[in-house]
């Protein structure tokens, strides 16, 4: 989208919001600082396979919100007779997240939004890193409506950040959930951004910063992948998708290309995201999670966060931190989970040791805000809904030497 046309469309949202006439863009060429606020607060999105090189030097400092897994729900998202019929396992947890959702996802929204009001224009967007919310609901109908609750309960809490988010396995679980992310999920992507999305992996540059969100579960692509980071010139590369790329939990077996028939794809996999010195935000498995992960071509960090805040009483437990604690005793923090595959899974984790430069992991929900600038990243780790930060944590610019061969 050339600049033109992306201020015009940014002018005309801002006037819906404020509740104003339509601006003209003559109007606003007479107010230079009125533009700027409103291209500040917002973004230019390259959907998948455009290429807009931008200049990677200097830039601005800013801030964003990133939320892990929220799992928004509701009881009448669900025909109840098809979930006892072919997911009966998953009756108790959507009874869990219905209830999560009424009492402890609204506290969550508006703690997001009074740090962006506190802010004062610090915070301009908000990432989501995938199943935000719980799906199996029956149909396509009931799917759709889900997806359309969530976007008006984002939209009530949060009313003008943009709201960009990844796609996770449980947004395409279910008959039609598919079908339905592309009706509803796509169409918000466009309208947050600006600019038409027809896929869950597209790319924009927030100034000379790049945001690659890669589709772990349909479009994984590559060639894709590597042509978007490679050439967009970029200070900092964030890739932000639900899965995480290197394990760092008892399930050892739910990160990306974790099948042994997949290594070579995994390989070329953590050489692109070490080659771009890649940020990597994941969700998925319900912790909290920094690993710096080295490869034959570079480093990269990945940093995880959950954001289902299941009780009023929040505490951080079995925080891990050192590469000493990377291991294959990792699995004994789940001693109940898949018995049968314990020495599969120590074994995934022990091959993976030597590759670990860093480590950190603890159990607890919350959200992180995250700060950009030409000195680096860092990330202002919050327990629960509070507004007070647990702990602040760099996610670069240190650079490691890559792996020798």
């Amino acid at each position: 989208m050339e600049v033109g046309r992306a201020m015009k469309f940014f002018v005309n949202r801002h006037a819906r919001e404020v509740g104003k006439a339509q601006v003209t863009m003559k109007s606003f060429s007479k107010n230079v600082a009125a533009v700027t606020a409103i291209l500040f607060m917002h973004l230019v999105v390259s959907a998948h396979g455009a290429g807009e090189a931008q200049d990677g030097g200097h830039g601005p400092s800013y801030s964003f919100v990133y939320l892990g897994d929220l799992h928004f729900d509701r009881r009448s998202h669900h025909d109840f007779e098809w979930v006892r019929t072919s997911q009966p396992a998953d009756v108790n947890q959507i009874e869990g997240y219905t209830r999560f959702t009424a009492e402890r996802l609204p506290g969550l929204l508006r703690r997001v939004q009074t740090s962006i009001e506190a802010g004062d224009g610090r915070i301009q967007m908000v990432l989501q890193g995938g199943d935000s919310v719980e799906g199996l609901c029956g149909s396509r109908e009931l799917q759709e409506t889900q997806f359309k609750d969530f976007r008006q309960f984002v939209r009530d809490h949060i009313p003008r950040t943009p709201f960009i988010f990844a796609k996770g396995n449980h947004d395409i679980t279910g008959p039609g959930a598919k079908e339905a992310f592309n009706s509803v999920m796509l169409p918000w992507l466009s309208q947050e951004c600006g600019k038409q999305i027809d896929s869950a992996s597209f790319y924009f540059m927030k100034g000379p910063d790049l945001f690659v969100f890669f589709d772990a579960y349909q479009n994984n692509d590559l060639d894709w992948l590597e042509n978007t980071l490679s050439r967009n010139t970029h200070r900092h590369a964030f890739v932000v998708m639900h899965p995480p790329a290197v394990p760092y939990t008892a399930r050892s077996t739910w990160h990306l290309f974790w099948r042994e028939k997949e290594q070579d794809r995994r390989e070329r996999f953590l050489n692109i995201l070490g080659a771009n010195e890649v940020t990597l935000l994941t969700a998925h498995l319900h912790k909290y999670g920094v690993v710096a992960r080295r490869t034959s071509k570079g480093a990269f960090v990945q940093f995880s966060v959950n954001s289902v805040i299941d009780s009023p009483s929040v505490s951080v437990r079995n925080h891990l931190e050192g590469v000493e604690n990377y291991g294959g005793s990792l699995v004994d923090l789940e001693p109940e989970f898949q018995p049968e595959t314990v020495a599969e899974r120590r074994t995934l984790l022990e091959r993976e040791k030597p590759h670990i430069t860093r480590f950190e992991r603890a159990d607890f929900p919350g959200y992180a805000v995250i700060h950009v600038s030409d000195t680096g990243i860092s990330a202002d780790i919050h327990v629960g809904d509070s507004d007070k930060v647990w702990k602040s944590v760099s996610l670069g610019p240190k650079k490691s030497a890559p792996m020798s061969n």
